[in-house]
């Protein structure tokens, strides 16, 4: 069968929706990553301030602890930074997959239309061809009855 235009819209509507699909799979693997850098840098801090409270630790401790918390309080901002642009990331990646498949779908449903028409077409032809023939028939009995 001849390939139309109409295949190859439908066969690139297709690869862009699977790559909108690995995209975002790919998304939504970082923001799983991002999600657990948050949790381990909240554990990180809660760890940290619980061995400061501890009423058996020593001053080192605290000391160690009140250098150490900016440090802890920015790695917690960037993890949950990366965690926001991950979100965005998987939002975007979303809406491409919707539209990729609406794309997809569009292109299936006119594929659908030719095709019914390309059938109507056909069934016309034979039609025609058909009455042509019962055409055919009657003259011929016609001229021989003359």
């Amino acid at each position: 069968m001849q390939r139309t235009p109409l295949d190859s819209l439908l066969r690139l509507r297709d690869q862009e929706l699977d790559e909108a699909k690995k995209l975002l799979s790919e998304a939504l693997a970082r923001a799983m990553t991002a999600s657990d850098a948050v949790k381990g840098a909240e554990q990180n801090m809660v760890r940290e301030r619980d061995a400061a409270l501890d009423l058996a630790s020593d001053d080192r401790v605290v000391e160690a602890y009140s250098r150490w918390l900016p440090i802890g309080r920015a790695a917690l901002d960037r993890a949950r930074a990366r965690e926001q642009d991950a979100a965005l990331d998987v939002e975007s990646c979303r809406t491409r997959v919707n539209l990729a498949r609406s794309a997809l779908e569009a292109a299936q449903k006119l594929a659908e239309k030719r095709a019914k028409e390309e059938q109507e077409l056909a069934q016309k032809r034979e039609q025609a061809m058909l009455d042509d023939l019962s055409a055919r028939r009657v003259i011929q009995e016609r001229t021989r009855d003359l």
